[in-house]
Formats: C-alpha cells, sequence, structure tokens
C-alpha cells in the first residue's frame, strides 16, 4: 500500500515543494477517517511523487479518492497535483503502475549569493576557522 502524489508536469519546478505540502494537508484532512488511509498510516506510510502529463494528470483526477490541489498565484491557480487515496497495490490503475518518479527538469543551480542555500545542502561555501586558545 502507497499513497501516490501526481504533480502535473507544466508546474515549476521551484514551487513543487509547497504545491505538494499544501496538497498533502488538504488531502489528510480529506481522508483521515477513511478505512484505508488509516491503515495506511499504521502499517505503510510509503509515498511516492510522480510527475505525469496532462492525459495522465485527468485520468488519475477521475479516480475515486483523490484530492486535488493547486496554488494560488501558479498556472493561474489550475489543479497541478492530485493525491491519490491509498489503496492495496492489486488495485493500483495502470496510471499510477507506469507513472514517473518526480524529479527536477534540470539540475538546481544556486546564485553565489546563495551561500545560505548551499550550506542547508551540505555544500558550505567555507568551513568556520577553529579558535586558537
Amino acid at each position: 500500500m502507497r499513497l501516490y502524489i501526481a504533480v502535473l508536469d507544466d508546474f515549476p519546478d521551484f514551487m513543487t515543494p509547497t504545491l505538494v505540502a499544501h496538497a498533502m494537508i488538504g488531502a489528510h484532512l480529506v481522508f483521515e477517517n477513511d478505512p484505508s488511509y488509516q491503515q495506511w498510516i499504521k502499517e505503510s506510510f510509503k509515498k511516492c511523487v510522480v510527475r505525469v502529463n496532462q492525459k495522465e494528470f485527468d485520468k488519475i483526477s477521475a479516480l475515486p479518492q483523490v484530492y486535488l490541489g493547486h496554488e494560488n498565484n501558479t498556472l493561474g491557480a489550475k489543479k497541478a497535483c492530485a493525491v491519490v487515496c491509498p489503496m492495496p497495490n492489486e488495485k493500483l490503475p495502470r496510471v499510477l503502475q507506469f507513472a514517473k518518479l518526480w524529479q527536477p527538469k534540470a539540475p538546481i543551480t544556486y546564485p553565489p549569493s546563495a551561500g545560505l542555500a548551499q550550506e542547508a545542502h551540505g555544500t558550505p561555501q567555507s568551513a568556520p576557522k577553529p579558535s586558537a586558545q
């Protein structure tokens, strides 16, 4: 049993974490009393984020028990994230079975002035010097 989060491929990569976070909170509020969702929380908690095209997104959106999320200031507030209530693996639709895992379209690069962002990702620009005592 796994929870699938499908992100529309038109959605900008830099906003995807925000979209997924908001959609997952909304989905939790909708699914929290569903027996499948409760079983998933207790026994599995496996999840994956996939990138889908518009045709795949439409198929996923039409599935039963799907929460659709959006960001107000991106893609004209168009629904761009579908969270599917977890289901047994044998009932998983083909559109989700063959969906590609989400990854950025291009490598993330930081401007030289973004030293703090780089440090947060484990590549500090300069290490602090030990104090002499």
